[in-house]
């Protein structure tokens, strides 16, 4: 496996790689999640993300196929009056073809983005998964990630 941090070149394939995982979102949220298959938009929304210096998105390749992708921001947060100034990298997406789920990319990918941590001074991770993707949830618990946060909402549909 060849991990790649991704240039402009790439987007192609992280569009193509995050159908997979948008695709679980829209099967549980189609009323919040938009289908596949609005590639100038992503595209557009990828470019932006790579055009930022504080976001890394990398790519795992198996015999030049993309196979996965892990994108990380890396966050540095302001003393406020509540909380202490605290570094951390934050994982927004991590998304593993279907056909090559369990074949430890996601945890190749997490590593990597590890290393560059490491070498960058950052030792916090953080990442939020929506409450009914089980899988996500076990993946990030065997990296060692526990749950800190709990995020609830309500739609109120009669408008009282």
């Amino acid at each position: 496996m060849d991990i790649i941090k991704a240039k402009k070149k790439d987007i192609p394939d992280i569009v193509f790689l995050n159908s997979f995982v948008q695709k679980i979102h829209i099967e549980k949220h189609p009323d919040i999640f938009k289908p596949v298959g609005n590639d100038d938009d992503l595209t557009k929304f990828f470019d932006f993300i790579i055009s930022k210096k504080t976001n890394c998105i990398l790519i795992a390749y198996i015999e030049g196929t993309p196979v996965g992708y892990l994108w990380a921001a890396f966050e540095n947060k302001p003393d406020t009056p509540l909380t202490y100034a605290r570094r951390q990298v934050y994982i927004h997406h991590v998304a593993v073809h279907e056909r090559f789920r369990r074949q430890n990319i996601g945890s190749t990918l997490f590593k990597e983005i590890q290393n560059l941590a490491r070498q960058k001074g950052f030792h916090n991770f953080a990442v939020d998964t929506w409450a009914f993707n089980k899988n996500a949830q076990r993946f990030f618990e065997k990296l060692g990630f526990e749950t800190y946060n709990i995020k609830m909402w309500r739609t109120d549909e009669s408008g009282t």
